[in-house]
């Protein structure tokens, strides 16, 4: 279970999970979440994530015809000095065929591995139990 203390001072992988549930809602990590965005507001810790956790959140607020939903994911998901949405270039893929034929996981997995070893980051905040990653880099379960 994530503990806000594990994360401050990190560089921090954020999962396209973790944005899913914070414009979303997520009952149970509910309190959680708010407290994990006011230390990112207040620079308490870095987060990175990928261009491809925009392309993820905004299918189904995209078939429902949710507009609001998907213009809070593309706001939320937009460069700043407190989140960086790394692009999925060239390097990225390499690096995340690298990972899929070392871990085995599958390539939106791999994408999302690569760009936290790329962007240097120490955690990757998920709820995605199965999620395998590489040395050096450490999973934080929200539950």
């Amino acid at each position: 279970m994530a503990k806000l203390a594990a994360i401050l001072g990190k560089t921090v992988y954020l999962d396209t999970n973790i944005f899913i549930y914070t414009v979303e809602g997520y009952a149970p990590e509910e309190a959680f979440l708010r407290e994990l965005l006011a230390a990112l507001e207040d620079g308490r810790f870095t987060a990175i994530t990928s261009e491809l956790s925009l392309a993820e959140v905004l299918v189904k607020p995209l078939e429902l015809g949710n507009e609001a939903v998907a213009t809070a994911y593309a706001e939320l998901l937009t460069s700043s000095d407190r989140l960086a949405v790394l692009p999925v270039d060239r390097a990225i893929l390499v690096e995340a065929a690298r990972q899929r034929a070392a871990l085995g996981t599958r390539m939106p997995d791999a994408i999302h591995v690569a760009t936290a070893v790329a962007g240097g980051c120490e955690l990757f905040l998920t709820n995605d139990r199965p999620l395998k990653l590489p040395s050096g880099l450490t999973k934080e379960l929200l539950e």
